[in-house]
């Protein structure tokens, strides 16, 4: 499996998962170029993950490499999906929410199971 090309994400996982949030509001907000169905689900996802993630904004597992790695590369499906979007391609659109969905899912349990331990 090769390695993504990522820039030093080292402690940037806060600003970036901010990034990806008002991605997700400038998306929710503006005219989607989808179905009725499409955009309402779409919505839905991204105002649902927005709230859960400003919950856990300042909990300690988002400024370790991996949270700073997953949530650069959310952020790129985020614009990947915001592109599709524009096109109006919405099957693009939605297979890349439906594997934003997991991918976020995933972090959010990570962040909210991480245990800092002092030795």
């Amino acid at each position: 499996m090769t390695e993504k090309k990522r820039p030093n994400v080292t402690g940037k996982g806060p600003a970036l998962t901010k990034e990806m949030m008002a991605l997700f509001i400038e998306l929710t907000e503006g005219d989607l170029k989808l179905s009725d169905k499409a955009s309402q689900k779409m919505k839905a996802v991204l105002e649902e993950r927005t709230q859960e993630f400003n919950k856990v904004i300042k909990m300690a597992f988002l400024k370790t490499v991996k949270a700073g790695e997953v949530a650069y590369d959310c952020k790129e499906m985020t614009l990947e999906m915001q592109a599709a979007v524009g096109s109006g391609d919405e099957a693009r659109a939605m297979e890349i929410l439906e594997i934003l969905t997991n991918d976020l899912d995933e972090l959010l349990h990570k962040i909210k199971t991480f245990v800092v331990r002092m030795t």
